[in-house]
């Protein structure tokens, strides 16, 4: 089989491509050799989605698991003093 019909002969292999790219599982110059034997239009489709997802929704997953620790630190630091001012209220 060839490389285009490996990687993108059926709707399942090409979207598993476009997954294992990003994910690590294959490298991106064995993903975009046979695009470039298609078409240049299809190699820049195929870097504008890796560069998307890399950047874009990646990058606002990542901010919204940090703003949650974040929040989540700030809340525990706040229970500890007011733990302390009603131990010290206490005494």
């Amino acid at each position: 089989a060839s490389a285009s019909d490996q990687y993108f002969g059926t709707l399942f292999h090409s979207m598993l491509t476009l997954f294992m790219s990003i994910a690590g599982g294959v490298s991106w110059e064995d993903a975009i050799a046979p695009l470039m034997a298609i078409s240049t239009v299809w190699l820049l489709a195929f870097l504008f989605y890796v560069s998307f997802t890399y950047f874009a929704v990646l990058n606002v997953v990542t901010g919204v698991f940090c703003q949650s620790a974040i929040e989540s630190a700030q809340q525990d630091r706040a229970a500890v003093v007011q733990s302390m001012l009603e131990n010290k209220e206490a005494h």
